[in-house]
């Protein structure tokens, strides 16, 4: 296994286990996260891709476009680590690609190569989501055993749209998954959060 995943995945179980999350990472969740996190990079990219004036700097847009695309990364990750499948197989021959400055897509063909590329990705996470649509919310031993078996060709083929997607930005994305897994850090103080599964933007206030 490449060095950065290996890391990236001891990080994130260490993120977890402090912040007694296992609890909450159910396949089912994370499944279910990891689609949200795909629409919110849709989302960002389509400010990129926009022929209208940007709402945003271009750069605040560019930055939210490698957080989503780090938050994609970390929850497909982290799904395959909770059913036992190494995400190497997704996620080997990843091309090592500058990290900033990068050149964004300008070109016509260009933009609709991403474009492209992330219907795909939206494609391959809604069939992911399907696998685990009517699955019981639970972390049972006997159901990880059954999703390691059924899961690995949806699991890759979403790893696979994600690659495209950041290749096509010059985004690695290993590297922005490690990056925004320290701003997560930050964002998730570990006595504020333990234990807890309100999102950052509540921990201070103590809503629910």
């Amino acid at each position: 296994m490449d060095d950065k995943l290996r890391q990236l995945l001891s990080d994130q179980r260490e993120f977890v286990r402090v912040r007694e999350w296992e609890q909450f990472h159910t396949p089912k969740n994370l499944a279910m996260a990891l689609g949200g996190e795909v629409g919110e990079l849709a989302s960002a990219l389509g400010q990129l891709l926009s022929e209208t004036p940007h709402t945003s700097p271009i750069d605040e847009i560019h930055t939210e476009v490698v957080d989503e695309l780090g938050d994609v990364t970390l929850y497909l990750l982290r799904l395959y680590d909770v059913v036992g499948i190494d995400p190497e197989s997704g996620f080997d021959g990843v091309v090592d690609l500058p990290t900033s400055p990068c050149r964004w897509p300008s070109t016509p063909a260009e933009l609709f190569a991403v474009a492209r590329a992330a219907f795909d990705l939206a494609g391959t996470a809604g069939r992911l989501l399907e696998s685990l649509q009517w699955e019981a919310n639970s972390a049972s031993m006997e159901s990880h055993a059954r999703l390691a078996q059924d899961l690995p060709p949806r699991l890759n083929a979403t790893a696979v749209s994600l690659r495209r997607v950041g290749e096509l930005l010059g985004v690695d994305v290993i590297h922005a998954a490690a990056a925004k897994n320290g701003k997560n850090m930050t964002k998730y103080p570990v006595e504020l959060s333990r234990g807890s599964s309100r999102k950052y933007t509540e921990l201070d206030t103590g809503a629910h």
